[in-house]
Order: C-alpha cells, then sequence, then structure tokens
C-alpha cells in the first residue's frame, strides 16, 4: 500500500472540491434560483448524484491516508485510513474495467446522430421534459426519425424508445449485450464513464 501524508491528500482533495465546484456551483445556484437547464443538470437528475458527494475525494484502493481522522467507507490501518473495498465493489470494478477494455478495443461508429432521443418521443403523446418542448413538434420529430436510419448500440438508451421506435433501430441490445455492443462514438457510454 502507498501512503499519502496529511498534506499531499489534503492538497488533493482540496483540488478535486475546486474542480467539481466548477460544475456543482452553477448546478446548485439554479436549484437555489428554482430553474433547470436541460444538458448540465441532466447529470444531477438522471443518475442521482449529490453535489456533495461528487465534491468527496478518494484516494483509490490501496492507498493510505496518513493522519485522516476515521471516515464511513474506510478501515483504519498501519499509519492511516484506507478505503474498505468490499466484494460487492470488486465484482463492479471488476465489469467496468472489462466493458470499458472491450469498448475501447472497438472504432467509434459516429453516425447514430442522437436519434436515441428522438426515438424516446416517436408517435409518443407523452411529453418528457415540460419545460423544453420539442422544437419541431410531434409530427416533425416522427418525421426526422422516420427519414433516418436509427443506429442504437446502447442498452440504457434503447430501453427507452417507445414501443413504435423499437422496431426501426439496427439492433435490439439488451444488458446483456452490453459488452459486446458498448462503442466509443456512443453519448451514452460516454455519459456512463461520468457515473
Amino acid at each position: 500500500m502507498r501512503v499519502l501524508a496529511e498534506s499531499q491528500w489534503q492538497a488533493r482533495a482540496a483540488d478535486h472540491r475546486e474542480r467539481v465546484a466548477a460544475i456543482t456551483g452553477p448546478h446548485r445556484e439554479r436549484a437555489r434560483r428554482g430553474e433547470s437547464h436541460p444538458v448540465l443538470d441532466f447529470l444531477f437528475t438522471y443518475y442521482s448524484h449529490r453535489p456533495a458527494r461528487l465534491e468527496r475525494w478518494h484516494p483509490g484502493p490501496g492507498i493510505v491516508l496518513a493522519g485522516a481522522p476515521d471516515a464511513p467507507g474506510y478501515r483504519r490501518v498501519d499509519g492511516g485510513i484506507v478505503l474498505d473495498v468490499q466484494e460487492r465493489t470488486r465484482r463492479t470494478a471488476s465489469f467496468v474495467r472489462d466493458l470499458l477494455a472491450a469498448t475501447a478495443s472497438r472504432p467509434p461508429q459516429l453516425n447514430c446522430f442522437g436519434m436515441h432521443e428522438w426515438a424516446m418521443v416517436y408517435r409518443s403523446a407523452e411529453v418528457r421534459h415540460a419545460t423544453w418542448p420539442l422544437r419541431l413538434g410531434s409530427d416533425g420529430t416522427d418525421a426526422v426519425l422516420e427519414s433516418l436510419p436509427v443506429r442504437c448500440t446502447h442498452h440504457d438508451a434503447f430501453r427507452f424508445f417507445t414501443a413504435d421506435a423499437r422496431p426501426r433501430n439496427a439492433l435490439q441490445p439488451a444488458r446483456a449485450d452490453q459488452r459486446a455492443l458498448e462503442q466509443p462514438g456512443c453519448l451514452h457510454a460516454t455519459m456512463d464513464l461520468y457515473k
């Protein structure tokens, strides 16, 4: 295990908080004003990460924080505390590592053009975001989706397609297919790096 002196890990924690505050600060300010941003706040609503959680720095496994007080999720060892990695966390980290390696090994497919967003409202009267109406209206949005091929490879996007949009997709991705289909040109695959 590697040991970080108190001054080292405190500096890293402060740097992390400062970098993340560039994102969480404006989000908190909008929330205080009762406003939302359809793109920037999506990270907080879709993934449900609280700003305080994102601002909390962690050293990663195997790093001892010298002089640190006891903290949830850590265990005391000689010289300080270390992240207490549970078996469930190990399995998740292993899956993510394998998924990222598989994703990086494929060429990006850059021709989906974000059609997954259109497929989520295709032939639907349901309004997904009442404060942000469809620029083309329902009929215009449907016409665009019908005019282009739909090539979504990402299960977490595909599962939100309307029933009428699903057969229009070139693939029918399922959770079990994720390692086989994930590719680096996918917006959702990139968003999952945040998660």
